[in-house]
């Protein structure tokens, strides 16, 4: 429990960071389909989107790689100049 704290943590860390604000900016609905899981991907009704949420926080570094994926987070090796084109 404590760990899954500490990722979250970390997770509001990484998003002030690298997140891709441009994008999030755009596409909110997008962004909270996704946090939902009402996306065709990962569809998932409210109820169990909750605890899915909560085990996706033992793992810090795979929640990392679908933010990445979809864009709301940059890449960690990216410098400023690369975030802008």
């Amino acid at each position: 429990m404590v760990k899954r704290i500490i990722n979250l943590i970390k997770l509001i860390q990484i998003i002030k960071a690298r997140g891709n604000w441009p994008l999030i900016r755009r596409s909110k609905k997008q962004l909270l389909e996704f946090i939902l899981c009402k996306n065709g991907l990962n569809k998932k009704p409210l109820i169990i989107a909750i605890p899915y949420w909560f085990y996706m926080l033992k793992g810090l570094d795979v929640l990392v790689w679908r933010l990445e994926t979809f864009g709301f987070l940059f890449a960690s090796n990216l410098n400023d100049q690369q975030k802008k084109t």
